[in-house]
């Protein structure tokens, strides 16, 4: 869906005020991050020296908040507009799960797929239009496979149809309190008006996780089966960096590769935001990098993050979800593409847009160690932190 004349106006004269406050928005909350952690700008960035920044490409941003409390503890780009790709689908889930709480439907009811829906692109799984499955797989086809199909059926089946959807997802984000982040679609396929921020994406993951602890373990699915194929999730922080439990990796070209990722480590909660990576594997770097130098930091000054009750690791929540697959075993780790083999740049060169699955697997050309300091942790050989 497309904004009529009016809305366009608007949006383009909000984005003219945004982009001249940008460097002083940004600055300021540089500083202001840093001063909390009782750091400079630049010791704040550098925790791991050898790793490759992803803060190069115009599309970078980055931001860690306690999850409990939302204070930011870092901070980078992190008002900047940017193109959420797949992370879109948070909020897709966030309306669905609105609806299950709303007992509008249940895990079980059926959802049939469109012919609207079947015609979305890759990533998908290449349903037929009237095929149903139930809220439960469509989740895990979400958050797993990050399926666009089934995200548009997702859609129609809360919304009527995706542009009506797409219109109550934008509101839902102004009620959270996410002011400058619009949707067009559900699937978060590439539309150059379907923007967000990393500080809107770290408030829509706080209310994700903090409403709906019932539901929140689905994203922490790391595989799911459908109709004989198993699908692997592409958040490779799931059970290879101690403490995470989602939550969504995202890529077009125009976004570069983005992650949300939570962690709970002793009672804290953490969440970060990771765009614009060039790569899968340097988006991970970068999370990992900025996660581990958090938890050093905390460790230190044990004030600096929240502790508490983590609502969705009570038993009784815990026992709300053993229908997702939080019992399943790990899939194998993502793949690296040897250095022989084409870069991420050749094939987009070669292909144009090419999907998030595909994106996905090319993490890069080498491996890309991770410093060995206190504050960037070690990585074995199956990938685990």
């Amino acid at each position: 869906m497309r904004a009529n004349s009016s809305i366009g106006k608007r949006l383009n004269s909000a984005r003219r005020a945004r982009r001249c406050f940008s460097f002083a928005a940004c600055t300021l909350c540089l500083l202001f991050s840093s001063a909390a952690a009782g750091t400079s700008p630049t010791e704040t960035t550098e925790f791991c020296p050898n790793d490759v920044d992803a803060h190069v490409t115009g599309r970078d941003a980055a931001l860690i908040v306690d999850g409990q409390s939302g204070q930011v503890l870092y901070a980078r780009n992190s008002t900047a507009e940017r193109h959420p790709a797949s992370l879109t689908k948070m909020m897709t889930l966030y309306l669905l799960f609105d609806a299950l709480k709303a007992h509008r439907l249940s895990l079980h009811s059926s959802i049939t797929i469109s012919r609207h829906a079947a015609s979305q692109l890759k990533v998908n799984l290449a349903l037929s239009p009237g095929m149903t499955m139930t809220v439960d797989t469509a989740i895990k086809a979400v958050v797993v496979r990050s399926a666009n199909d089934v995200a548009v059926a997702i859609a129609e089946t809360v919304g009527g149809t995706e542009g009506h959807f797409a219109q109550l997802m934008t509101e839902k984000a102004r009620a959270l309190g996410m002011r400058n982040t619009f949707y067009h679609n559900a699937s978060g396929l590439p539309d150059p008006l379907q923007v967000t921020t990393a500080s809107d994406l770290a408030i829509l993951a706080r209310h994700l996780a903090y409403d709906f602890p019932q539901y929140y373990p689905y994203f922490a699915t790391p595989n799911f089966s459908y109709h004989g194929a198993t699908y692997y999730t592409h958040d490779n922080l799931l059970g290879r960096f101690k403490g995470t439990d989602g939550i969504k990796t995202g890529y077009t070209n125009a976004s570069g590769f983005n992650l949300v990722s939570s962690v709970v480590r002793d009672g804290a909660h953490v969440i970060g935001v990771v765009m614009g990576g060039d790569t899968a594997r340097q988006r991970d770097n970068e999370m990992v990098r900025l996660l581990a130098a958090t938890f050093v930091r905390a460790k230190a000054n044990p004030a600096l993050i929240a502790h508490g009750s983590i609502p969705w690791k009570e038993p009784d929540q815990v026992a709300a979800t053993a229908s997702t697959s939080e019992q399943e075993p790990m899939g194998p780790p993502a793949p690296v593409i040897s250095v022989s083999g084409p870069t991420l740049s050749q094939l987009l060169a070669k292909s144009g847009e090419i999907d998030e699955d595909m994106a996905e697997s090319y993490i890069g050309d080498a491996a890309v160690g991770v410093a060995q300091n206190p504050n960037c942790p070690h990585r074995t050989s199956d990938g685990r932190v």
